[in-house]
C-alpha cells in the first residue's frame, strides 16, 4: 500500500511539469518525425518520471525533456535509415517516399533533408516555440551557433523552395 504514497511524493511537481511541456514537446516530435510524434513524447516523459529526482533539481527540468526527446528522434532516425537501408537491399530498390501534397509537409519534409544539427535548431525554435537561448542549452552547443544554424537552414530552405517554384 505504500507504493502509491511514494509514487506521489516522488512525482511531486512532475504534473506540472507535464502539462507546461507537453504541447512543445508534440510540435518537436511531430516536426522532426513527420508523423503525430506522441509515442516519442511519452517515452521521453516516462525517461523524464524515472529520472524525476534528479530532473527536478535542474534549472529547466523542461530543457531536460527535449533533450531526451531529440535522443529518442536521434535513434529513430538511425533505426528507420536501417531499416530503409536493409529493405532497399532487399528489393533491390531504392525505398519510396509518397510527396506531401500539403504546404506545411513539405516544409517540414525539406527541414527534414537538413543537416541534423539545423534540423533540430529548425524544430525545436519554430515547432517547439524555444528561444535560441533554450534551443543552445538542449542541444549543448553555444546560443551562436543555433543562431548560425537557424540562419543557415533559412537560406537552404529559401534556396530550395526557389528551385521547385
Amino acid at each position: 500500500m505504500t507504493e502509491p504514497i511514494e509514487l506521489a511524493i516522488v512525482s511531486a511537481g512532475f504534473e506540472d511539469l507535464y502539462l507546461r511541456e507537453y504541447p512543445g514537446l508534440i510540435a518537436v516530435a511531430t516536426a522532426l518525425s513527420g508523423y503525430d510524434g506522441e509515442d516519442l513524447v511519452q517515452d521521453a516523459m516516462v525517461r523524464t518520471l524515472a529520472n524525476w529526482e534528479k530532473v527536478r533539481r535542474l534549472e529547466r527540468p523542461g530543457g531536460w525533456c527535449h533533450r531526451v526527446l531529440v535522443n529518442l528522434c536521434r535513434s529513430r532516425w538511425r533505426r528507420l535509415l536501417t531499416e530503409a537501408r536493409f529493405l532497399s537491399r532487399l528489393r533491390r530498390e531504392e525505398p519510396s517516399t509518397e510527396a506531401p501534397s500539403d504546404d506545411v509537409m513539405s516544409f517540414w519534409s525539406a527541414v527534414r533533408e537538413l543537416p541534423e544539427r539545423q534540423r533540430l535548431a529548425v524544430a525545436l525554435f519554430y515547432a517547439g516555440d524555444r528561444s535560441a537561448v533554450d534551443v543552445a542549452r538542449i542541444l549543448d552547443v553555444p546560443e551562436g551557433t543555433v543562431r548560425s544554424d537557424l540562419t543557415r537552414a533559412r537560406s537552404a530552405m529559401v534556396s530550395r523552395m526557389e528551385a521547385e517554384k
